[in-house]
């Protein structure tokens, strides 16, 4: 099957938005921890919301044969990760 270009992009911010925004969270958090200033930690939580809008581009680009398809990548990368690193 053929995907189209619109498509592609909305499965890379499907796939992409939890752990950016996860990952961002986390690594502002830890600045705020170390440099004790509240700045990196309202950073943080401005990076967490801007995946959550990158859930919803995606979300709208893709479709719901796109969402099947973005779950079946996360299951299969979430399961090399659990191989390798477990």
């Amino acid at each position: 099957m053929k995907f189209s270009f619109k498509f592609w992009v909305g499965i890379i911010l499907l796939t992409t938005n939890q752990p950016l925004g996860w990952g961002t969270m986390f690594i502002f958090n830890a600045l705020s921890v170390n440099k004790q200033d509240a700045l990196y930690s309202f950073l943080g939580i401005g990076a967490y919301a801007l995946s959550w809008g990158m859930l919803g581009l995606g979300l709208l680009m893709v479709g719901p044969e796109g969402i099947k398809y973005s779950r079946t990548m996360l299951k299969k990368l979430w399961g090399f990760f659990a191989y390798r690193f477990y």
